[in-house]
C-alpha cells in the first residue's frame, strides 16, 4: 500500500481544491432557469449566481454494455419548493447542466467541467427530490419519445407560439379547465379522448 505524503493530503484537503458542483435546472417552473450548488455559501462563477441549496448527485461509472448512463440527483425538500413545482410542472424531459468548478478558480470562466443531463424520471417525498438523468439519447440530438401523449395536462408552455394565448394572464396550470376560462381551449395541447391512466407516445 502507497503512503501518502503529508504534504500532498494537506492540499487536497484544502477548501480551495474541492470540487464544486453548479446545477442548472432549464426551464424549471415552464420559464425560468434554476441556478444551484451544493457549496456551502451562494457562487458566482461566469457572472451568474449559484445559490447554495441541499444537493448531491452521484457520479457516472464508464459503461461498456451499451446502456444509457444515469445520474441521481437529490435536492432537499423540506421547503417544499421543487415539490411545488414539480406539481404543477411535467419535469420529463428537462434538461440540466451540472459543473464541476474549483474555489480558486472562480475568476476564470474557462475553468469547468460540464456534463448535461435530460430528467428521465422523479420521485418525491417530505424530505427530497430525486431525479434520474440520462444522457441525449440519440447522437444527432434527437429527443424521443417525440410527443408525449397526455390525457389532462397541456404540453405547451404558457404563451408559447404552439400556446397562442397572448392576453393578460400570467398563469396557467395546463387543464383543459383553465384553458377554457381564457378562451383558447383550441390550442389546449393534451387529448382528452386519450384512456384515463394511460400515456401514449410515438
Amino acid at each position: 500500500m502507497r503512503t501518502l505524503d503529508s504534504d500532498f493530503v494537506l492540499e487536497k484537503n484544502k477548501q480551495e481544491n474541492k470540487p464544486i458542483f453548479l446545477y442548472t435546472i432549464y426551464d424549471y417552473d415552464g420559464s425560468t432557469d434554476l441556478f444551484l450548488t451544493n457549496y456551502n455559501e451562494n457562487v458566482t462563477f461566469d457572472s451568474q449566481e449559484y445559490t447554495a441549496f441541499p444537493i448531491i448527485h452521484e457520479f457516472t461509472s464508464e459503461n461498456t454494455q451499451g446502456q444509457v448512463d444515469s445520474v441521481r440527483l437529490t435536492l432537499g425538500n423540506v421547503s417544499r419548493l421543487m415539490q411545488a413545482h414539480l406539481e404543477a410542472n411535467d419535469f420529463r424531459g428537462v434538461k440540466v447542466e451540472i459543473k464541476q468548478v474549483f474555489a480558486d478558480l472562480l475568476e476564470d470562466a474557462d475553468a469547468y467541467i460540464k456534463h448535461v443531463y435530460y430528467v428521465d424520471s422523479y420521485t418525491a417525498d417530505q424530505l427530497s427530490v430525486e431525479f434520474i438523468l440520462t444522457s441525449k439519447f440519440d447522437v444527432l440530438e434527437v429527443e424521443l419519445p417525440a410527443r408525449k401523449f397526455s390525457r389532462n395536462t397541456c404540453s405547451w408552455k404558457f404563451k408559447s407560439t404552439e400556446c397562442g394565448y397572448a392576453g393578460a394572464e400570467t398563469e396557467c396550470n395546463k387543464t383543459l379547465a383553465r384553458c377554457r376560462v381564457l378562451e383558447n381551449s383550441s390550442r389546449f395541447g393534451a387529448f382528452p379522448s386519450v384512456p384515463s391512466r394511460q400515456i401514449y407516445t410515438k
